[in-house]
C-alpha cells in the first residue's frame, strides 16, 4: 500500500499531468469550442474535422480523456497531501513539551551561556530574550531546572495543507462540470422564442424556461467586416416575461445557472427582392419586387421573371438571387444575380438592388454545476496562501540549570525558514540579554 501511495504521490507524475493539462488548455484555446461539427469541416477540412470529432476536441473540457486526466491529477494531489499532511497537522495542533530534553540535542540551532548568580535574574533575562525573538514564553520548573518555551506561526504550515485541499476542491469542480455540465447552441429567429438547445456532442436539451429574441441588430466597418452584432432578448417563464436583456459578444446573459453568449448569426428568411430590369435594345428599365417561386411579368411584354432561390453569401461574393427568365415557347432560363453586380442575360440587364431580411441569432448556452466548487476552491487557496505567508513556524526553548558559578543556560531553536537571518537576530538578542557572551 505504501508503494502505491508513493507512486501516486510522485513529483514526476505531478509534472507530467500538469504539463499535459497545460497543453490541453492551449489546444482548447486555439480550437473554438462548442460550435457545430459542420463549422470544423468548413474551417479545417474533412480529415482534421474527423480527428476533432473523434477526440471530442470541439467540446474538449467535457471529453472523456480530459476528465480522466483531471481525475488522476486530483488523485496525485490527494496522495501527496496524504503523505505529509498528518505530520503537519499533528505538529500544528499538539502541544510541545516544554521540558523535553531531546530538543536541546536535536534542534538545528543551539546556543549556550554562562548566566548570573541569581536564577531569578537569569529567568527574567531569558524571558526578555525569547520575547524579543519569538513571543511571550511559558515557564516551568522540573528537577531543579527552569524551562522556557515560546513559538509563533504555529498554524503557518496548515496553510500548505489548505492550498492542497483547495486544489482538490477546484479539480472537483472541474470534474463535476466535465461530467454533468453541457454546452450547445440555440438558433432563434427575430420575433420568436425557443427553449431547446442543440448540444455540441449531439442531441438536444429542453430548458424549463424560454429565450425570446425581440430584435437582432448588425453593424459593419467600412471594409464590410462585422463591427457589432447584438440580440435583444427576454426570458419567458410560463409565458410571462420575467427579464429583458441585451446579449453582445463578450457580454453574456446569466440566468438560471446558465450562461448565454452571442456566438453567431445568419439570415433566417429573405423576402421582397427588388431587382432592376433594363432592356438592352431600347434601354427601358423597370423595377420588380419578387417573392420566391412567384413569377412577375415585365411591363409591356409576355416575358416574366421569378425568384427560385436566395443565397445569403454565394461563394463569398455576397447575397445572390437565383432568377428564372420565362419566355413563351422557350425553355426556362436560370441564372444568378449577385447584389451589386449587374449581369446581362437574355437581352436584359438585371441588377439585384435590395431585399427584406429576418435574421436568426445564434446563442451559445453553457451550464456548469461545478462553478460554485471552483469559486470555493479559489477563496480557499487565497486563505491558504495568506496563512502560509503570515510567517514561518518558529520555536525557541531555554533551559536554565543552577550551579555554584552561575546558571548554565542552553538555548535550542527551530527557525523554520531563513535560518541565517534568524540566527543573526538570536545572537543579537543574546548579546543584549547576557553580557557573558555566546559559547556555541
Amino acid at each position: 500500500m505504501k508503494k502505491i501511495l508513493k507512486a501516486l504521490a510522485s513529483v514526476k507524475l505531478t509534472l507530467f499531468l500538469f504539463l499535459a493539462l497545460v497543453v490541453i488548455c492551449v489546444l482548447g484555446t486555439l480550437v473554438p469550442q462548442g460550435l457545430p461539427v459542420e463549422h470544423y469541416r468548413e474551417a479545417y477540412g474533412p480529415g482534421m474535422a474527423s480527428f476533432i470529432e473523434f477526440f471530442h476536441i470541439y467540446d474538449l473540457y467535457r471529453s472523456w480523456w480530459f476528465t480522466v486526466l483531471l481525475f488522476f491529477f486530483a488523485v496525485n494531489i490527494a496522495a501527496c497531501a496524504a503523505r505529509w499532511a498528518p505530520g503537519i497537522l499533528k505538529r500544528a495542533f499538539s502541544q510541545d513539551k516544554i521540558g523535553d530534553g531531546g530538543v536541546f540535542e536535536n534542534a538545528p540551532v543551539k546556543r549556550s551561556f554562562k548566566g548570573f548568580n541569581e536564577v531569578e535574574h537569569d529567568v527574567e533575562q531569558a524571558r526578555s530574550l525569547i520575547q524579543s525573538v519569538v513571543g511571550k514564553p511559558k515557564v516551568m520548573s522540573r528537577d531543579g531546572k527552569t524551562y522556557l518555551f515560546a513559538e509563533k506561526g504555529r498554524y503557518a504550515r496548515v496553510g500548505v495543507v489548505a492550498v492542497h485541499v483547495s486544489i482538490l476542491v477546484i479539480l472537483g469542480g472541474g470534474l463535476v462540470g466535465s461530467i454533468w455540465g453541457f454546452s450547445g447552441q440555440m438558433k432563434i429567429v427575430e420575433g420568436s422564442w425557443s427553449n431547446r438547445i442543440e448540444l455540441s456532442g449531439g442531441g438536444t436539451k429542453t430548458l424549463p424556461f424560454a429565450l425570446a429574441c425581440d430584435e437582432f441588430s448588425l453593424s459593419f466597418y467600412e471594409n464590410g467586416m462585422p463591427r457589432e452584432y447584438r440580440s435583444e432578448v427576454a426570458i419567458l417563464e410560463n409565458g410571462e416575461r420575467v427579464l429583458s436583456a441585451t446579449i453582445r459578444v463578450n457580454e453574456p446573459l446569466k440566468y438560471g445557472g446558465l450562461k448565454f453568449c452571442q456566438a453567431t448569426y445568419g439570415i433566417a428568411e429573405a423576402t421582397g427582392f427588388v431587382i432592376a430590369v433594363a432592356d438592352e435594345g431600347d434601354g427601358d428599365e423597370n423595377f420588380l419586387v419578387l417573392e420566391l417561386m412567384k413569377k412577375v411579368p415585365l411591363p409591356g411584354n409576355e416575358v416574366s421573371v421569378a425568384a427560385a432561390r436566395f443565397a445569403p453569401d454565394l461563394q463569398g461574393r455576397g447575397p445572390a438571387l437565383m432568377a428564372v427568365l420565362i419566355r413563351p415557347g422557350m425553355p426556362h432560363d436560370i441564372f444568378w444575380i449577385i447584389q451589386g453586380e449587374p449581369i446581362s442575360h437574355g437581352g436584359y440587364i438585371f441588377d439585384f438592388k435590395d431585399f427584406e431580411v429576418r435574421f436568426y441569432t445564434g446563442i451559445q448556452v453553457s451550464g456548469d454545476p461545478g462553478v460554485p466548487l471552483v469559486w470555493t476552491g479559489f477563496f480557499m487557496i487565497l486563505a491558504g496562501f495568506t496563512v502560509c505567508l503570515s510567517g514561518p513556524h518558529r520555536r525557541v526553548w531555554v533551559r536554565i540549570t543552577p550551579s555554584e558559578e552561575g546558571g548554565n543556560i542552553l538555548i535550542a531553536a527551530d527557525p523554520g525558514r531563513n535560518r541565517k537571518g534568524f540566527e543573526e537576530r538570536l545572537d543579537e538578542a543574546c548579546r543584549v540579554a547576557f553580557a557573558e557572551g555566546l559559547h556555541g
